[in-house]
């Protein structure tokens, strides 16, 4: 082959080479869609399509987490909804059986009724969305919740200061609360009982911690832990009844909305019995009555439901002409379960006088007809009727009669106390029970979980709330709704009443407070709808872009892999042609 025709040779192969690359890579466009696939394609354009595509992927996250905030704002919109139609149950119950055209077994039925509601919203405000409570903030603690303190409070090294906790299982050793001899008030107070917990080796060893605050009138120690084995148990110490731990109730974390046993000693107890915090464990037998446990000895006991009717008899020799319009229980933790007298010494004026220990309560007091007269957890109203008022030497007999639960039980110090899905404990503390001392069981519900906020982000620095936390809704800032619905169920079931009567308003303000949450809920998920709609815009634009930018037009690209096969084919054939006339063929 001669240099020209070598060089000839050369040339065509290299574009017959050339040819075919650039079908292989026609070919590769056709069979991908994309004429940039990576960045030796187009350094520049492969720049924009790893910018837009990153632009995509954090649309649909955003799209993806807003896809999930709005199914929890949605749930919540259908919960408070819900909610708000239990209460309005609530309250044409509250405004029926508060008529004096129903009487007292009308109202026992109706109390029936209002129990079932309590349920109802209670399972709304424990709700859960894919394992997580929808009302709970972001997690849930176990606590004991003290009962009521007078502030400040003072502690004394040696005389008051010592405390003894389990916290999750884990109890500390002795905890000292002072060195000295101070006056702490609520927000002092909770935060030296916090430092104290939290400074025990063997609590710190564990991992275990706690925060304590101060509510209103009473100490919360919470577990720091989450969940159902978050507990915190008071076991002893010198400070308990300082502190007002002798008593309150415990709670684990396993839900937002837990049901209470709140434990509390009688006033006038003579014996060294301490109690324990009580403990709801059978949700399903909590009756939500309240009871009272009475020693009939030191060694006996009986376990007594006080959620009862208040009897009030008007004495037989009377002469006035007052009546008892209304009688009920406003405070069951201070029910002494003895019997009463009102003894009017003038037509304006009266005295009550414990017949039981023949001690007198109040005197001196000022009679106002239809006036609420309060003692000793209980409320009672006279009123003049068309025969005029009260006389003097006029008395009227006040007493309750509970219903007994347990009866004759044998007092063993430590051991468990278990009726209606309630569990407690008493203990010989500086002695025994005596034979009269009583120990109060309030039951309730709070809320176990924090106001935190689950937050989605729909863009850069910006987020958008994605629940709201349960105690707005169900227990404040205005009114607590469970208290209110058990006020109504109790003040049913007893025939009290003004205690129906207060509960209107009382859900009438739970109907707005749910209801200015619920028109939260909907705003902030028609911010998420709004916020979805901007970033599908937002999406369209940067695939459009990306399609532009990587995509290739297919009837193009199919038009030159047709040209580049022919231009193969014509080289091939040249190059036939050109071996055929060389020199080479003559030599064959």
């Amino acid at each position: 082959m001669r240099v020209t025709e070598q060089q000839t040779f050369g040339v065509l192969v290299n574009n017959l080479e050339r040819s075919r690359a650039r079908s292989l890579e026609l070919q590769q466009q056709v069979s991908t869609g994309k004429k940039v696939r990576k960045p030796s394609d187009d350094p520049s354009a492969f720049n924009h399509i790893s910018l837009d595509k990153a632009s995509v992927a954090s649309i649909d996250q955003r799209l993806r987490n807003i896809s999930f905030g709005r199914t929890r704002l949605d749930l919540s919109d259908k919960l408070l909804s819900s909610t708000t139609d239990t209460l309005s149950r609530v309250q044409e119950l509250a405004v029926q059986f508060g008529s004096d055209t129903n009487g007292p077994a009308e109202r026992v039925i109706g109390s029936s009724e209002v129990r079932q509601l309590y349920s109802l919203v209670q399972q709304y405000a424990n709700a859960e969305l894919n394992g997580q409570a929808v009302f709970t903030g972001t997690s849930t603690h176990g606590r004991t919740t003290g009962l009521a303190i007078t502030t400040p409070v003072t502690l004394t090294n040696g005389t008051n200061d010592s405390l003894v906790v389990s916290v999750d299982g884990v109890t500390s050793g002795t905890i000292d609360l002072t060195s000295a001899t101070g006056s702490l008030t609520g927000a002092a107070l909770a935060a030296r009982v916090q430092t104290q917990i939290n400074a025990d080796t063997a609590l710190t060893a564990a991992g275990k911690h706690v925060t304590v605050t101060f509510e209103t009138d009473h100490l919360v120690i919470a577990s720091d832990a989450h969940g159902s084995d978050s507990t915190v148990t008071v076991t002893g110490g010198t400070s308990r009844a300082t502190l007002g731990l002798v008593g309150g109730s415990r709670t684990t974390g396993d839900k937002p909305f837990a049901l209470t046993a709140t434990t509390s000693p009688g006033s006038t107890n003579t014996g060294g019995a301490v109690i324990n915090q009580g403990t709801v464990v059978d949700d399903n037998l909590v009756t939500l009555d309240d009871y009272v446990v009475r020693f009939s000895s030191a060694t006996q006991y009986d376990v007594v439901d006080v959620t009862v009717p208040v009897n009030v008899t008007k004495n037989s020799a009377n002469t006035g002409g007052a009546f008892a319009s209304d009688a009920g229980i406003i405070g069951p933790a201070d029910l002494t379960l003895n019997s009463y007298a009102i003894q009017f010494t003038s037509s304006t004026q009266y005295n009550i006088v414990n017949t039981t220990t023949s001690a007198t309560v109040s005197s001196g007091n000022t009679y106002v007809s239809g006036n609420a007269i309060e003692f000793d957890g209980l409320r009672i109203v006279l009123t003049n009727s068309d025969r005029g008022g009260p006389q003097s030497g006029d008395a009227y007999a006040v007493s309750l009669t509970p219903r007994t639960v347990l009866a004759n039980q044998t007092y063993s110090t430590g051991s468990d106390i278990s009726f209606d899905g309630i569990r407690l404990q008493l203990s010989t503390g500086s002695g025994a029970p005596a034979t009269g001392d009583r120990f109060a069981v309030v039951t309730g519900l709070q809320y176990q979980g924090d106001a935190g906020i689950h937050q989605v982000e729909v863009g850069n620095n910006q987020v958008v709330p994605t629940n709201v936390s349960g105690d707005r809704v169900f227990s404040g800032p205005n009114i607590d709704l469970f208290a209110s619905i058990k006020t109504l169920m109790t003040s049913l079931r007893t025939n009290y009443r003004g205690g129906i009567r207060d509960t209107i308003g009382d859900v009438g303000t739970g109907l707005s407070q749910a209801g200015a949450v619920l028109g939260e809920v909907g705003a902030l998920s028609n911010r998420l709808t709004g916020s979805a709609g901007r970033l599908d815009e937002f999406k369209t634009f940067f695939t459009q872009t990306l399609s532009e930018t990587e995509d290739v037009d297919l009837a193009k690209v199919i038009s030159d892999l047709t040209l580049q096969q022919y231009a193969i084919e014509a080289a091939s054939r040249t190059l036939n042609q050109l071996f055929g006339n060389s020199l080479l063929k003559y030599l064959q």
